[in-house]
């Protein structure tokens, strides 16, 4: 624990020194970079030094990962290998089954939304307005950019005088959701 203490003091002096060093490097004033550039060259060698005899840091950790699995080449009905061929192939149907998924993730989004969007409503129509902002929030954090959502919240902000809020979500249905 003492160790890394003192691996730590001389670690944020070094900073200290450094950071000295780069103010004076930046300096307007060409003597004093030229004694800043006399004070670094002086500070690299001593941290080569110190390095070497690896008093700088007693904590050292190796992150390196090496896969020892790497994939097997796939080879073609003749033992050739044909990666062009089935990459691609392999490629788009990854590509389409993954379109089909945001597809069918999309339309659940939007039954859900459909879902809040209906239970805000009944709520705005109760005069529940905080509720409703709720449903209407709930139903925007399925589907981004349903522009019934916005409008409808910000009428509920309306009716709660939030007005700031009412614009914004306005502003939002007119420029992001409206298509060109």
């Amino acid at each position: 624990m003492e160790n890394e203490k003192q691996d730590l003091e001389r670690f944020l002096k070094n900073v200290d020194e450094i950071s000295e060093l780069v103010k004076e490097l930046n300096s307007s004033d060409p003597e004093c970079q030229k004694k800043a550039s006399e004070k670094a060259d002086q500070l690299i060698c001593c941290l080569k030094e110190n390095e070497e005899s690896d008093e700088s840091c007693n904590t050292r950790l190796n992150r390196t990962v090496i896969n020892t699995n790497p994939p097997q080449a796939v080879t073609g009905p003749q033992g050739r290998q044909n990666d062009s061929e089935i990459s691609t192939e392999n490629f788009m149907k990854i590509l389409e089954k993954d379109a089909e998924d945001r597809r069918k993730r999309r339309k659940e989004n939007e039954k859900l939304a459909n879902a809040l969007k209906e239970m805000g409503n009944e709520a705005f129509a109760k005069g529940d307005y905080e509720t409703a902002v709720l449903r209407y929030s709930e139903g925007l954090e399925k589907v981004r950019d349903m522009q019934v959502l916005y409008t409808n919240r910000a009428q509920a902000y309306i009716k709660l005088m939030k007005y700031q809020e009412a614009i914004g979500d306005c502003d939002w249905a007119l420029r992001k959701c409206s298509a060109p």
